[in-house]
């Protein structure tokens, strides 16, 4: 069944409220958690920090009411399921911005490369598979129709992006939320079946 590419534009739009959102609210940084003396976040002189709050909740919040405000508009699936969904888009966000901040700092140490941004672009890749599994498993569970497999691959694949954000501040964390909101949008809804 082809994908179904309007919600390329449905993405797109929940990324451009979601970038909107981390730029304008700012709710200061989430300390980190420090367990047996290991800091799993930014490792800044003698503190373990992580980022600001709004990079948390917002994104995948706002993507998840987007797309059931979207759905429930075209009354295709029931509301608890809907609000199930909002709910795994929200902690698949946070679990993947959680892993990319500490990855990005385990990365940089191991990898001693800093070309393209390339720890980050890796931290990346990986906490988007993370994040996208989540959700995608989530929608899966909630039996929504969504492409688990699709969504997984499109989610790792797009958080290689993720060094737009720090490389051009304001710009890139709009290109980033856009390009990465509707690009994982197309590919988590490929399994719908085409209306006729």
């Amino acid at each position: 069944m082809a994908p179904r590419w309007w919600f390329l534009g449905i993405g797109a739009a929940s990324g451009l409220l979601a970038a909107a959102s981390v730029v304008v609210f700012h709710l200061g940084d989430v300390a980190a958690p420090k367990v047996a003396g290991y800091c799993f976040g930014l490792r800044v002189s003698s503190r373990c920090e992580g980022v600001d709050a709004a990079l948390y909740l917002f994104p995948g919040t706002i993507f998840g009411v987007v797309f059931i405000a979207w759905e429930r508009w075209r009354r295709r699936i029931d509301l608890g399921r809907l609000i199930g969904f909002a709910v795994a888009s929200g902690v698949g966000n946070a679990v993947a911005v959680f892993l990319c901040v500490w990855l990005t700092d385990r990365l940089g140490d191991a990898l001693d490369i800093d070309f393209l941004n390339l720890p980050m672009a890796l931290a990346g890749a990986i906490s988007g598979a993370a994040g996208g599994a989540l959700l995608g498993g989530s929608a899966k569970a909630l039996s929504l129709g969504f492409n688990l497999h699709r969504s997984v691959i499109a989610a790792s694949a797009l958080g290689l992006l993720v060094p737009l954000v720090v490389t051009w501040e304001i710009a890139g964390v709009f290109l980033f939320y856009i390009i990465w909101q509707g690009g994982y949008a197309v590919a988590l809804t490929a399994g719908l079946p085409a209306e006729t």
